[in-house]
């Protein structure tokens, strides 16, 4: 691929970044590879204030509570996410979808589903998308910080960053997904087919019949990234490329520490997969530690999160943006 036009200047903008990061000083399942030692280098660059993504995830636990799919705290969750993004400049859309609670699951009957879409204009006719789910496990008390709030919030974040960005945003069009439904129904088991992932499974099968999945440069997908003692894994199946990139930034911005290995977890991104689509799951299933103890479980709390661990994978993931137009 030649570097001229929209792509020169996307690599220039991604050099500048990194730049930025080496002058300045700041801060289911397999087992992980050892961590990669961190460089000595400055902090990364302020392109996440991690100070506000916090305060978003306080509302969405402390105030709204539980988000289940098909309930009152979803709507409110997806009302204070668009009356947060939508005078920024970016345009909402509402998929809907229809989710059927499996036999012996507490709720019963078809529930509506939404899958809210976020988009801001680019340069190309590729978009990157830029995924999390943003409903709750479906167990009482479980206010889910980590899973699901971390991740809905760092792309809250991310999308006030590129709508204030100058100059402009010069990449591809962006499209921010937060899916509802990935979680399964209590207390039934997780099932690919049948109870998990409703909205991502949905999504995926209309784009797929649309025929635009080529339409898609890169889908990157988060989930429970809020953890303190952070460590991502690239999880296994998801595409090689952007496995790399992802290393190679983290390495770049001092972060290489926080990728600590690899593991297969079957998550939002599979469906995107299995119609073609470039995808990477980007998720810290060691919550807190091998035995992933406060996942699913009334301990995934605000103090078991940071927002150091918001500040990083934000950081890390607005480094990437630009280099994925050039693979």
């Amino acid at each position: 691929m030649t570097t001229t036009g929209t792509a020169r200047n996307l690599i220039l903008w991604l050099g500048t970044v990194l730049t930025m990061a080496a002058c300045q000083v700041t801060p289911s399942c397999a087992p992980s590879a050892p961590p990669t030692p961190t460089p000595t280098v400055a902090p990364a660059p302020t392109t996440f204030d991690e100070e506000r993504a916090w305060t978003d995830l306080e509302y969405l636990v402390e105030t709204i509570g539980r988000r289940r799919i098909g309930t009152k705290g979803s709507q409110q969750t997806r009302d204070y996410i668009r009356e947060q993004l939508q005078p920024l400049g970016w345009e909402f859309e509402d998929d809907l979808f229809h989710a059927e609670p499996p036999e012996g699951a507490n709720r019963k009957s078809s529930i509506t589903g939404t899958n809210l879409i976020a988009r801001f204009p680019g340069k190309g006719e590729k978009s990157i998308w830029l995924a999390s789910h943003y409903d709750t496990f479906d167990k009482p008390k479980f206010v889910g910080a980590n899973d699901s709030g971390s991740s809905t919030v760092v792309l809250m974040e991310i999308a006030r960053q590129i709508a204030a960005m100058e100059p402009a945003w010069q990449g591809p069009p962006l499209t921010l997904v937060w899916f509802d439904g990935e979680e399964p129904f209590y207390p039934v088991n997780w099932d690919d087919t049948r109870n998990s992932t409703f909205g991502s499974r949905h999504l995926a099968e209309k784009i797929k019949s649309e025929g635009t999945e080529k339409s898609i440069l890169a889908l990157i997908l988060l989930d429970m990234v809020g953890d303190k003692k952070l460590g991502l894994e690239l999880e296994y199946l998801s595409d090689s490329w952007l496995k790399e990139h992802f290393r190679n930034t983290a390495s770049k911005l001092g972060y290489g520490r926080y990728i600590t290995g690899e593991m297969e977890i079957k998550d939002d991104h599979r469906p995107f997969l299995d119609i073609g689509v470039p995808a990477i799951d980007l998720i810290d299933f060691h919550y807190p530690g091998a035995g992933n103890e406060y996942w699913h479980t009334a301990d995934d709390v605000l103090e078991h999160c940071s927002k150091e661990s918001l500040g990083i994978v934000g950081r890390l993931v607005m480094a990437a943006l630009p280099g994925l137009s050039t693979r």
